[in-house]
Order: structure tokens, then sequence, then C-alpha cells
């Protein structure tokens, strides 16, 4: 029965008898960063994909329906129809808001 409480005790990170100290907080604060920084890094997932459905592009864009179809319809925006699924690439995207930005005035 001790023995089985010593390996509770020892795979348990803090008991009551236990203090915290800044070095604690220190490492726990680079854990932290670290995992932050790794999921800023790969989370752009939405960003990274290079085929877009309609939802994706309205929401991006912050567009309605009628005005992503008018956009498609004027060919402002490439697409793809594979199967009824309307997809758009992101270079495509990218390079459609260069087209349209504008000059800053100095």
């Amino acid at each position: 029965m001790e023995k089985r409480r010593k390996q509770t005790e020892e795979g348990s990170a803090l008991f009551t008898h236990q203090l915290v100290t800044l070095a604690d907080l220190e490492k726990f604060k680079e854990q932290m960063l670290s995992e932050m920084r790794r999921l800023l890094a790969g989370g752009g997932t939405q960003l990274s994909k290079q085929w877009l459905k309609s939802r994706e592009v309205r929401k991006l864009l912050d567009v309605s329906p009628g005005k992503l179809h008018a956009m498609r319809a004027s060919r402002q925006l490439t697409f793809m129809r594979i199967g009824g699924v309307i997809y758009y690439d992101r270079t495509d995207i990218d390079k459609m808001f260069e087209k349209f930005k504008t000059a800053a005035v100095k």
C-alpha cells in the first residue's frame, strides 16, 4: 500500500506541502509560449489550403452568396466546379486582392 502511494505521489505534479517556485513558473511560461508558437505556426490550416469551398471564400471575403455568385459571373474570381461543388484556388484569390489594391498616398 505504501509503495503504491509513493508511485502516485511521484507521478503527480504538485502536492499541498510543495511550493511553486519562480523557476517553476518560468518553466511553465516557456512551455506555454512554445506551444502557442507551435499552434500559431501550424494552426493556419485554413490559410494553407490551396482549394477553398464557397463558404470558406465567403467567410474570407466577408461577402454574401449572391455577391460571390456575381464575382464568378463577372470573372473577377476564377473557380472550378466538381460534381456540384465549387472550388476556388487560394492563389487566384490572392491575385485578385493584389489586382484591386490601391496605392498608398505618401
